[in-house]
């Protein structure tokens, strides 16, 4: 009788042990996987597979600003997590050029390049920026937009011929020239604009600009100059234009581009823009350098536009949006670090950038 107590004793302390440590280890790997890769804010950048799944892949987007918690972000994460690149504001990695702001001490502080292993851009001169050896990815973050949620609504009326999107760092103040404007390139498209009105009689919806001085003989775009609007106003704006006029040119990741051609809006696009360039060819607009030629880039989009000979949704669906975009993105993170990344390749289709994208359909057409 003893004996067969002191084994059920035994045998109970056993199921016991094996209980605890199952536990413990279930307790373990939830919080692991829930810490390995937190949920960031800007200038950190999530990655997630098309499963929902957060990968253990941080991007920096742009220098630090709230330098003690933002590298103490870098710093508590590193060990669990890979640390890439990606081209979203001006010249970064490169100290950016606009005026309005300074970030001498912190390009002096930091070295952004050494803080990650590889870099995604969409610069045309990738030499100029990052080391030899640093392995680099063509893309951008404009190269995501989901062709599901910016799309064309053909019963809304084209009441004008292009938009230009152009906000005020603070919309309750009158300056007109700011940080912003800079990036937007306010100076040129004044000029542009003086074309567009005097010599094509564009009407145009120029979202940020209310209050702001325009050319002679633009006074009539005035009535349609705005403030900063919600963004489902603003989407319903690109509904109301033929195309969109960028003449950014420190722009290193145009987003508004990608969504108009999503919707399925021509565009005249600055060449000298840092990155978006490469969405302009014959199926979706066209390119000018500065005032001197924008009246030839003009005179032939409008004959395409009548025409009808552009289908940027089209394009823009067939090489880009978050599937295309995201298979090519996940190529590259596996080739160089598919041995450290959480999530096995075969169980990952695409790699998705800051959104969770688990349940994206393919847009087929520009027909909807």
């Amino acid at each position: 009788m003893i004996v067969l107590l002191f084994i059920l004793f035994i045998f109970f302390i056993i199921v016991l042990l094996i209980s605890l440590f199952v536990n413990k280890e279930s307790f373990t790997d939830k919080e692991d996987s829930k810490e390995l890769t937190p949920k960031l804010k800007r200038p950190y950048v999530n990655l997630y597979d098309n499963n929902g799944n957060r990968l253990n892949i941080l991007l920096l987007s742009k220098p630090f600003g709230n330098t003690n918690e933002e590298v103490k972000i870098y710093d508590d994460n590193k060990k669990n997590n890979i640390f890439l690149g990606i081209s979203s504001y001006l010249e970064f990695p490169n100290v950016p050029s606009n005026p309005f702001e300074d970030w001498g001490d912190t390009f002096n502080k930091y070295k952004y390049k050494e803080m990650c292993e590889g870099w995604i851009h969409g610069f045309r001169d990738p030499e100029n920026y990052f080391p030899p050896d640093m392995p680099i990815h063509f893309a951008s973050e404009s190269d995501f937009i989901d062709c599901n949620v910016s799309k064309p609504d053909e019963s809304i009326e084209k009441t004008f011929d292009f938009i230009y999107i152009c906000l005020k760092v603070d919309d309750k103040k009158t300056l007109c020239d700011d940080w912003a404007t800079y990036n937007k390139n306010w100076t040129l498209a004044k000029k542009c604009l003086d074309i567009f009105c005097n010599k094509f009689k564009l009407k145009g919806l120029l979202i940020g600009r209310k209050g702001c001085e325009l050319p002679n003989g633009c006074s009539y775009m005035e009535q349609s100059s705005t403030d900063m609007i919600n963004y489902n106003d603003f989407v319903k704006s690109y509904n109301k234009c033929k195309f969109i006029f960028i003449p950014n040119e420190k722009d290193a990741s145009p987003r508004v581009l990608t969504e108009a051609l999503s919707h399925n809006l021509a565009c005249l696009v600055n060449k000298n823009i840092l990155a978006g360039w490469k969405y302009v060819n014959d199926k979706t607009g066209e390119l000018f350098s500065d005032e001197n030629d924008v009246e030839k880039a003009v005179e032939k989009l409008l004959e395409g536009l009548k025409n009808k000979t552009y289908k940027p949704r089209n394009y823009y669906v067939e090489n880009y949006s978050v599937e295309h975009s995201g298979k090519r993105l996940k190529d590259f993170l596996y080739k160089h670090w598919g041995d450290r990344i959480n999530i096995p390749e075969e169980k990952v289709k695409f790699v998705s950038i800051d959104y969770n994208k688990k349940d994206f359909k393919t847009c087929k057409s520009s027909v909807l």
